[in-house]
């Protein structure tokens, strides 16, 4: 490989660095930002605002950031602390904060995965618990729970895999464009349909893949 071409790889990683550096500072900042307005909301007695800020600060997730484990630790203790109060709002609220966020960041993995499956309990125990208007159904409160719970708990994200498979599909559809446009093509603009074959059947590979990837994801 020739030196320019190594050269202009290497830039190209310092760049990705760079980036990747300046989009973790500004995640972190945003997020120590919300742990503080929620310390603040604390400390004035609003346990509502304390865990809007605190949800708002898991969002700003990033592989182990603090805040996003001080948001979840936050909204999990003030929770715990309204359910044992009595406030049933205000405890669904915290726990629906914890959902969401763990819903919100999971990607190939649910990174808070055992946060998400202890918020869907207590939403699931909490809604059955809720008083139910008059001539509606009359099912114990543990069925009505567990109902709640099945339903919280089913998964409809796009499965993991062809997720993958989506991925790595477009990309082989590009390298083969690439491929084509490179190779097939001389400098005078004469088209060498040799040359183009392999490129064809990668692009073309990706793209059914693709379009499968899409259909079963």
């Amino acid at each position: 490989m020739k030196l320019p071409v190594v050269l202009g790889i290497l830039r190209g990683f310092a760049v990705a660095g760079l980036l990747l550096g300046a989009a973790s500072l500004r995640v972190v900042v945003a997020g120590e930002r919300e742990i503080a307005e929620s310390t603040a909301a604390l400390l004035a007695g609003d346990p509502h605002a304390a865990a809007l800020h605190a949800r708002r600060a898991a969002g700003w997730y990033a592989p182990g950031a603090p805040h996003v484990r001080v948001a979840y630790e936050r909204l999990i203790a003030l929770a715990t602390a309204a359910e044992g109060l009595g406030q049933a709002d205000t405890a669904l609220f915290a726990w629906r904060a914890v959902r969401s966020a763990a819903l919100e960041t999971r990607w190939l993995t649910t990174p808070h995965a055992e946060d998400l499956e202890q918020a869907n309990r207590a939403i699931a125990r909490l809604a059955a618990a809720a008083p139910r208007p008059p001539g509606t159904r009359t099912d114990p409160a543990a069925v009505v729970a567990r109902e709640h719970l099945e339903a919280l708990a089913r998964n409809d994200a796009p499965r993991t895999g062809w997720v993958v498979a989506l991925v790595l599909a477009f990309a082989a559809w590009v390298a083969g464009a690439l491929w084509v446009v490179r190779r097939a093509v001389t400098v005078t603009g004469r088209w060498v349909w040799p040359r183009a074959v392999p490129g064809l059947l990668v692009c073309a590979a990706g793209v059914a893949v693709w379009l499968l990837a899409i259909w079963q994801a």
